[in-house]
């Protein structure tokens, strides 16, 4: 059967009518979307737990359920870790308030003494420059304080989801081996073996890094004196994950809860700590933590995590890395896709092509269950 080659403008059209559809459906879907998307990266981030417990002889389901429960633990302990802290910050937030106004009465009062700028033109700068900059911020603080309870119903979906993620893992190898035609069946598992090869180094990399990066920035506000040091410290390690906006959004947080309890030198030295730990983190830490296992170029990033922020909000944030990520490995090893991996990846290296595979032992892969052989499927 001769194959009936399209014109271009219909198959430009029919390009940007699937790439519209498919935006269409991932913002409309979202609310299970993104927790299923956060699932099956910490579905991953555990797998190797998992795998261990089954080859102990632990039945399947009790290894998932184990691996989850343990997650569960590790972050009951950091909140625990920080109750002491977010209790007397909530405790404290009025005083806290009335701080910040007279934080910034004096401010004022500086300006108008040294640059004769009157405190109405002062006032009036101060929220046109807060509205058109500080708008998301309130409205990401805003939509956090009053959606807990839906915080809580995302986090136990994401659980559910990841503990049956781990328990049908092989089912669902089964089925997209069976939906594909039989000559894709060995790049199928390839994008399979590779996907979770990067994604669990990437993800417990990102993990490790933000734990030094909190230890850090822990250690800095302590030499500082700074009060609700440790909970500060944690928050800009955190805000740290989303590239490049979140050291800013952690930097203005910290300088105006120090500006609250101290003055403005110490908010300026909060400020520069962290602007100190961040460049330790990009220079040092990010490219022997997390590595080059999939190299993305900045520009991507940037628009990725903009992206990521339209569709899904602070989540997409989070995600854009990730899924980045996922799409290049995917376009790395489909011919006709090639060409949109060279332009996801970052400049190639002169002796080494960008289409090489990062190096992933099949063997392991295949004895924990979770890719096995096409004839046993």
């Amino acid at each position: 059967m001769n194959e009936v080659r399209l014109p271009f403008n219909a198959r430009l059209t029919y390009t940007l009518l699937s790439i519209i559809l498919i935006i269409f459906i991932a913002h409309m879907g979202q609310s299970i979307i993104v927790p299923l998307v956060f699932a099956f990266l910490l579905a991953i981030m555990l797998l190797p737990f998992a795998s261990f417990l089954e080859h102990k002889g632990w039945p399947r389901w009790l290894a998932a359920l184990v691996s989850v429960f343990a997650f569960v633990l590790l972050l009951a302990a950091v909140f625990t870790l920080l109750g002491a802290q977010m209790s007397s910050f909530a405790s404290d937030f009025p005083l806290l308030q009335k701080q910040l106004m007279r934080s910034v009465y004096s401010s004022q009062q500086w300006v108008w003494r040294h640059f004769r700028i009157d405190v109405a033109r002062q006032t009036n700068y101060v929220e046109k420059l807060a509205m058109g900059t500080l708008g998301s911020a309130t409205t990401f603080i805003s939509s956090t304080v009053f959606s807990i309870g839906s915080l809580l119903v995302f986090c136990v979906f994401v659980m559910l989801y990841a503990f049956f993620l781990l328990l049908y893992r092989t089912l669902l190898l089964s089925f997209l081996v069976k939906l594909i035609k039989e000559q894709h069946r060995d790049k199928l598992l390839d994008i399979v073996a590779q996907t979770r090869y990067i994604i669990k180094s990437y993800v417990s990399g990102l993990m490790l890094e933000m734990l030094i990066v909190a230890i850090l920035n822990c250690a800095l506000f302590a030499v500082l004196g700074l009060r609700y040091g440790l909970l500060l410290g944690i928050m800009a390690a955190i805000f740290n994950l989303v590239p490049y906006l979140g050291i800013f959004t952690a930097i203005v947080i910290s300088m105006i809860v120090t500006l609250t309890t101290g003055n403005l030198l110490g908010a300026v030295q909060v400020g520069l700590a962290l602007f100190l730990v961040h460049l330790v983190d990009s220079n040092v830490l990010l490219p022997r933590i997390v590595g080059s296992k999939v190299k993305i170029n900045a520009l991507v990033t940037i628009i990725g995590v903009v992206l990521g922020n339209m569709l899904w909000g602070i989540s997409g944030m989070f995600l854009a890395i990730p899924l980045i990520a996922i799409m290049k490995i995917i376009f790395e090893r489909i011919d006709y896709l090639s060409a949109w991996a060279i332009l996801l990846g970052d400049m190639p290296h002169p002796k080494k092509s960008h289409l090489q595979p990062v190096p992933v032992d099949r063997t392991n892969l295949e004895a924990d269950g979770t890719i096995e052989k096409t004839e046993e499927i």
